[in-house]
């Protein structure tokens, strides 16, 4: 009886297998973490020291167990924003170029800063500002892609913002391309899309980009009005276009709650969003870039004030949703329809409110970096 009880658990092992749930911390007490994942596996990982700050480029072959030396990014030392939403972003593109942008910090003169390496993360070239002419900006987001395209955009008080008196804390998507794998920039230009919300974006919550086949995908907050609801910008890469999808109305009139939109792609090309409502996250998810699902909560409600959604999917359509609450990075793993599963756990406590984030491995396993 002992023996078929056990040569049913093993033949029955591969319907009950679950998503495996892996945790890294940012090395060096790092702030605000962002990654990108090589074809190879190799983990590449910017991160923010300080308020002001530095910003630095770390590398790690073996998901996460060790890392590279860390190579500070920025040469004009202590001029990087870092905390909350706010620390680098990094990208890869053609040929192994990486792309790292960064908020100037306000009190040293503000700005959208790029860098590049083009050996692997050994060394990048010297900072180079944006923004043309000099004006207040925030949300500085990055993509790029096989091609030598790179998009870098923000929210900012470019010369020919259009002025509503009853939208308030809000400022237009400013965006930059480069078509030669960041060798040079266009002019700064505002996006262009078929509503206006997208001139009105919420002028404090983080922007997400990110480039899948000859479309562009923008996660934004909007702020028309004062409505700081989630909304998706899809457009062609090479043009200055784009439709604007309500990602779920929530009528929440409000200042800015400085919280961003992450966006994901899955690999059924599916479009995951996640955002935070008054206090709770939320994820959704669109199978044909039109309309999305209803929003999903947390399965675990608890107490405290939920902050810095994300949602991921592996290739079976599991995905993980990572929030911060209560000082602790949180997770939780729902079917592809959205149902809870009993997957959820603690990554780890965090002092103070910083963004975590997660990414999919080439084991086919979730990491949470916080």
């Amino acid at each position: 009886m002992r023996r078929t009880a056990w040569i049913l658990t093993v033949l029955l092992t591969p319907t009950l297998a679950q998503a495996e749930v892996r945790t890294i911390r940012t090395p060096n007490g790092g702030q605000v973490p962002d990654v990108a994942v090589d074809a190879q596996g190799t983990l590449h990982l910017t991160y923010g020291s300080g308020q002001p700050g530095n910003a630095f480029y770390v590398q790690s072959k073996d998901a996460g167990t060790s890392f590279s030396k860390p190579v500070q990014l920025n040469q004009r030392g202590g001029t990087v924003t870092c905390g909350m939403e706010r620390g680098p972003r990094v990208a890869l593109g053609k040929d192994g170029v990486i792309h790292v942008v960064w908020l100037g910090y306000y009190k040293k003169g503000g700005g959208a800063w790029y860098t590049r390496s083009t050996d692997g993360g050994k060394s990048f070239e010297p900072e180079h500002a944006l923004e043309d002419p000099h004006y207040g900006l925030d949300n500085i987001a990055v993509a790029a892609d096989e091609q030598g395209n790179v998009f870098v955009m923000w929210t900012g008080g470019i010369a020919g913002a259009p002025k509503d008196p009853d939208t308030d804390t809000a400022s237009p998507i400013v965006i930059v391309r480069s078509t030669d794998n960041g060798k040079t920039f266009s002019k700064n230009e505002i996006l262009k899309s078929n509503h206006p919300v997208s001139l009105y974006a919420c002028g404090c919550c983080r922007l997400e980009a990110h480039l899948a086949g000859d479309n562009l995908y923008v996660g934004f907050r909007g702020g028309y009005k004062g409505l700081r609801d989630p909304w998706l910008l899809i457009g062609k890469k090479t043009e200055n276009d784009f439709k604007c999808l309500p990602v779920h109305e929530d009528k929440w009139k409000t200042g800015c709650p400085m919280q961003g939109m992450p966006v994901r792609l899955d690999a059924k090309g599916r479009v995951l969003y996640s955002w935070m409502s008054r206090g709770k996250v939320y994820w959704t998810v669109s199978a044909d870039g039109k309309s999305f699902h209803d929003p999903i909560p947390t399965p675990d409600e608890g107490k405290g004030k939920q902050s810095f959604p994300l949602a991921l999917a592996n290739a079976k359509g599991e995905v993980l949703f990572v929030w911060a609450q209560d000082g602790e990075v949180r997770w939780a793993i729902h079917a592809e329809d959205g149902t809870p599963t009993q997957q959820r756990g603690v990554a780890g406590k965090q002092a103070g409110e910083n963004k975590p984030t997660a990414f999919l491995g080439t084991d086919g396993h979730f990491y949470i970096v916080w």
